[in-house]
């Protein structure tokens, strides 16, 4: 083979290869990463979660969050406000065949990633600090409710709370102050009130 037609030949390669890498590029611009199995991360700045999907239609995706419970959204991530029928697609009719609206959320409203290494690192971190906390508060109600005080403040409240019994009455724990205690009286009759009042009088001195 002459070196022309060589050239010739190799031109024909090189032109072949571009245009299927420009084919590649747009087919990989085109492609949806919300495919099925795929972990996405969704919720809103607040409480962010972890998810993955679980089921793909037509116009659904259904995402079964860590926490068992499932939400549908759109192909495209954003939310969905309406219910899918028995094959997992959007209703958009109504049974009186008018077309239902605002099933999708607009694009200020939560919807689905896909998540990242970064996303999943920051989700460990927040339900990591919230477990620590849960912990501090349990270990302290525990030094709570072991000291003596407490526990004959708890008594007092049972005694009390007996010898009201059948009275309408309620005892609980002072609002300003929790070393007061507090009561609650339901069903006074109105010929009750001046003996009543006279009496707690005379208590309160």
């Amino acid at each position: 083979m002459d070196k022309k037609k060589l050239e010739r030949l190799e031109r024909r390669v090189l032109r072949r290869e571009a245009q299927q890498a420009v084919r590649n590029t747009k087919k990989t611009k085109s492609e949806n990463p919300l495919v099925l199995n795929a972990e996405v991360i969704g919720g809103d700045w607040r409480h962010r979660k972890l998810g993955r999907i679980v089921r793909v239609t037509k116009t659904l995706l259904k995402v079964q969050w860590d926490n068992g419970t499932t939400e549908l959204f759109g192909r495209k991530g954003q939310a969905f406000h309406g219910h899918s029928d028995m094959k997992g697609e959007a209703v958009t009719f109504s049974l009186s065949g008018r077309r239902l609206e605002n099933l999708w959320g607009s694009e200020d409203e939560p919807g689905i990633e896909i998540a990242t290494d970064s996303h999943k690192a920051r989700i460990a971190e927040e339900r990591a600090e919230k477990e620590k906390l849960k912990q501090e508060r349990e270990q302290k109600q525990k030094e709570i409710e072991a000291d003596p005080k407490f526990q004959q403040r708890q008594a007092d409240l049972k005694r009390y709370s007996e010898m009201l019994s059948g009275l309408g009455a309620n005892i609980e724990n002072g609002w300003n102050d929790q070393t007061d205690f507090r009561i609650e009286l339901d069903g006074i009759k109105p010929d009750q009130m001046e003996k009543l009042v006279t009496a707690i009088r005379e208590a309160l001195k």
